[in-house]
């Protein structure tokens, strides 16, 4: 089958003449659509004199290189090949076998990349002209196309010829660059040419910074010994009237010594115990007092009750005796 396929290439190249070059960026698809009448008997298709997929009849075979990633239409003959990479570039032959005849097709695709954004560089040539030069990467460079524009002015190529006035020329140029598929610009305005200015400039900008740093961490600083203390202060003033309490009614947390904050004293815990000792004393003075006089209460009450029975015991006795005296 091989030589047979060499054979119709071979013959295709005499009787067909390559399509204009078609161009896929890397990662998309590529889709082949060849015009037909009928539905071939039999199709292969062909890149750079390497099979790529083979049908006849009921049969298919695909190379092992295009596995999983081709899909063929048996009907139209239509190829897809799933995420194209560089190596996918070249000329794709297509014979089919229609009615007994031989017709062949061929194709001419270059898969590329994305334009990057090109960058500009400026090389003075003496104080007022300089040159402007507008490069980019790419794996393909004789396919992009560089066109420089400025204000009422547009020259294709890469390098551009100026006049600067001063060191403040803000006139801009725009680079742009293109290929077949995609395309990126880029600006360069007249006065970065002059890279002395900037260069000089960049360390009085740092200064500048670094002064105005120096600046809020001054004033930082100032407001916190000054206000911070000022506002503890008057915390410590709007106190007092609890200090004076205080010395009545010890705390155990705080106390203050001449309007100063001080640690806790172990004293006022002394204290404390110590009153709460007298208040128990005095409370036990009050039970006896209430016990001594409830017991001379009771005392009075049996010696009121002895002299009541006295007198009643001398009544009987009287009366026995004058009882005794009239009976007699």
């Amino acid at each position: 089958m091989t030589q047979q396929v060499l054979v119709y290439f071979m013959t295709s190249l005499i009787l067909v003449s390559a399509e204009d070059v078609k161009y896929f960026l890397k990662g998309q698809d590529i889709h082949f659509m060849p015009s037909i009448s009928e539905r071939p008997i039999e199709s292969i298709w062909v890149h750079n004199e390497n099979e790529v997929v083979w049908f006849t009849g009921a049969e298919e075979d695909v190379a092992s290189s295009y596995k999983n990633r081709i899909t063929l239409d048996r009907v139209s003959a239509e190829l897809t090949i799933k995420n194209a990479t560089y190596e996918d570039s070249g000329d794709y032959l297509l014979e089919m076998n229609i009615n007994n005849e031989l017709a062949t097709l061929l194709y001419r695709i270059e898969v590329i990349d994305k334009v990057s954004k090109p960058n500009i560089s400026c090389e003075m040539s003496d104080t007022k002209q300089a040159t402007l030069v507008c490069s980019t990467e790419s794996k393909h460079p004789h396919l992009l196309k560089l066109k420089w524009s400025s204000p009422g002015k547009e020259q294709t190529g890469p390098n551009l010829t100026i006049t600067v006035r001063n060191e403040d020329d803000d006139q801009v140029y725009r680079c742009d660059v293109s290929n077949p598929l995609t395309n990126e610009t880029a600006s360069f305005t007249a006065k970065d040419c002059f890279p002395g200015k900037r260069s000089e400039s960049l360390p009085i900008i740092i200064l500048v910074c670094i002064f105005t740093l120096v600046i809020i961490w001054s004033c930082a600083l100032y407001f916190k010994r000054h206000y911070l203390k000022a506002c503890f202060d008057k915390y410590i003033w709007n106190r007092r009237p609890s200090a004076v309490k205080v010395s009545k009614e010890p705390d155990e947390k705080t106390s203050f010594l001449h309007q100063v904050l001080t640690l806790p004293s172990n004293q006022n815990k002394k204290i404390k115990k110590r009153n709460s000792g007298l208040n128990v004393l005095t409370e036990d003075k009050e039970m006896v007092s209430e016990g001594a006089m409830r017991l001379t209460a009771s005392v009075h009450a049996r010696h009121s009750s002895s002299t009541h029975l006295n007198s009643i015991t001398g009544w009987r006795e009287s009366a026995y005796r004058n009882e005794g005296t009239v009976w007699h």
